[in-house]
């Protein structure tokens, strides 16, 4: 017993050195898709359309270059706009879109990944998803929808794993739900409540502001950290985790939806897109549950005496603290 408190102990302490250093960069939902948008104007000149992430007037050092058989004919103009620095000017290629190579310079270097849509003159679309590891894309030819199935499958995993928010309000869902039913039952809230949101403002249907949206996701973790910490079977969020987890949901959608906006939809492809992005966002959360439980059953082997819910003030302390980092930050946005 004195072992495990020293363990837990340990663990706090490293938990509260994380805390201080994310308060210095805020990591969630801040590691944004770029995007480059290749639009044909006719057959052998195009718009293109640069935006990468951007807080205030600092952005990410990338740059757009095309191979030798692509020349600019109108110079660029760029501003920052709604945290993006955006870039716009026009090129021109005899050979057409065919055969069109695009390299990200400084990609190496980040952890972002770029999205390319490239928009042919007959409003054809291709999407391509460049990452450190493969910074270029060469144009072959208009690619097949499995294309854009795999591509925005990819962004919504992608986006679920890098979005720290969303991973521990999921973390805390665990500790609320006791029981492999009673989780499985909060989950399936969860993804029902945010999937629903989710379509409605990536369709226009409804539209809100991400901010405050943002801002009370944070709070909805201090919510759940609070929860856990009080450890009270008789409170709302242990009686009706179900009711808990599709509630907030309903916010967390609107969170995916405003990623999902920068990123864009192909014209073409909308709700192919819109379907995959969610359907990848739903697989990310599910290899997000099952490492969590990979973790507690490997703890279990190494000791059988352990409990999992014994680390219900960690997960509390750690959660609320960061997620109030991320709340008041939020809130500074206003």
């Amino acid at each position: 017993m004195q072992q495990m408190r020293v363990m837990c102990g340990m663990f706090i302490k490293l938990c509260f050195l994380f805390i201080i250093i994310m308060s210095n960069n805020v990591w969630a939902d801040n590691m944004r898709p770029a995007s480059l948008t290749i639009e044909a104007i006719d057959k052998n000149h195009f718009t293109v359309i640069w935006k990468i992430p951007a807080i205030g007037n600092k952005r990410l050092k990338l740059a757009v270059n095309f191979d030798e058989n692509t020349e600019m004919s109108q110079p660029k103009q760029a501003q920052f706009f709604s945290n993006a620095y955006i870039e716009t000017w026009q090129v021109q290629r005899l050979k057409g879109l065919t055969g069109i190579e695009v390299t990200i310079n400084g990609l190496s270097n980040t952890v972002t990944d770029v999205l390319v849509r490239i928009i042919d003159h007959q409003k054809q679309t291709t999407t391509a998803v460049l990452t450190s590891d493969n910074p270029s894309y060469k144009q072959a030819g208009r690619l097949s929808d499995q294309a854009t199935i795999s591509t925005y499958v990819f962004l919504g995993v992608e986006h679920i794993l890098i979005g720290f928010d969303h991973l521990l309000f999921v973390a805390c869902l665990v500790f609320i739900s006791r029981g492999k039913r009673k989780l499985l039952l909060t989950i399936t809230g969860f993804t029902l409540a945010h999937s629903l949101t989710l379509i409605m403002a990536a369709t226009g249907v409804v539209s809100i502001a991400i901010v405050p949206v943002e801002a009370v996701i944070a709070l909805s973790i201090v919510f759940l950290a609070v929860e856990i910490a009080k450890q009270n079977s008789k409170s709302l969020s242990f009686k009706y985790p179900v009711l808990v987890s599709a509630s907030f949901g309903l916010l967390h959608g609107f969170g995916f939806a405003s990623v999902l906006a920068e990123i864009g939809l192909p014209k073409n492809e909308k709700f192919t897109a819109l379907l995959c992005f969610n359907i990848g966002v739903e697989l990310g959360q599910l290899i997000f549950i099952a490492s969590l439980m990979f973790v507690f059953w490997l703890i279990k082997v190494i000791k059988p005496t352990v409990v999992i819910h014994d680390f219900h003030r960690v997960i509390s302390y750690f959660s609320g603290s960061v997620a109030m980092i991320w709340m008041f930050s939020r809130l500074s946005q206003f």
